[in-house]
C-alpha cells in the first residue's frame, strides 16, 4: 500500500476511534481524498464505511427490502462533505444530486444510523434506491457524517 494510503487510513482510524485531528492533518486528508480519487477501494473498505452499510442494510432488511450496494462514486461524494462538515463545523446539504443524510455530533456508526431510523425523512431515504454512499469526519472533536442514496 502506498505511504499517501497508509496514511489516509491512519488518518480515518484515528478519527473512527476518537482521537482529534489538527486542522493541518485535516488540510492533508482532503488532499489525500482528491489524490487517491482514482481508485477508491480505500474508502469503500474501510471497517467504519463497512460498518455503516452493515448497519443501513440490517434496518433495510427488518423492513424487508433488499440490500443496498456501495457505490464507491457516491462514498467519494459523501466523504468529501462529511469533511467539509467537520472542518466547517457546519451541518448542511450539499446539492449532490442524490437524496442525503448527514448528521453532526455523534460518535458512532450505530449513533449515526439510529439517528436516521428515528427521524422519518431521514428513514425514506435509507429505504429508498439500490445504491448508497457514506463517509465520516473527525476534526477537533466534531464528528461529521454522510449518507447518499440512489
Amino acid at each position: 500500500m502506498c505511504l499517501i494510503r497508509k496514511s489516509l487510513v491512519l488518518a480515518l482510524t484515528l478519527a473512527v476511534t476518537g482521537v482529534a485531528v489538527t486542522g493541518t492533518r485535516s488540510a492533508e486528508m482532503a488532499a489525500m481524498v482528491e489524490k487517491n480519487s482514482k481508485n477508491l477501494d480505500w474508502l469503500v473498505q474501510h471497517p467504519t464505511i463497512q460498518k455503516l452499510l452493515a448497519l443501513h442494510n440490517q434496518e433495510r432488511a427488518r423492513v424487508g427490502l433488499s440490500p443496498s450496494k456501495l457505490n464507491p462514486e457516491m462514498c467519494l461524494a459523501a466523504q468529501r462533505h462529511a469533511v467539509w462538515m467537520a472542518e466547517t463545523g457546519s451541518m448542511s446539504h450539499s446539492g449532490l444530486p442524490y437524496r442525503e443524510n448527514i448528521f453532526m455530533g455523534v460518535r458512532t456508526p450505530e449513533d449515526a444510523i439510529n439517528g436516521w431510523i428515528w427521524s422519518p425523512a431521514h428513514h425514506s431515504n435509507m429505504l429508498s434506491g439500490t445504491e448508497v454512499g457514506f463517509g465520516y469526519m473527525v476534526l477537533n472533536g466534531r464528528y461529521g457524517w454522510c449518507s447518499v442514496m440512489q
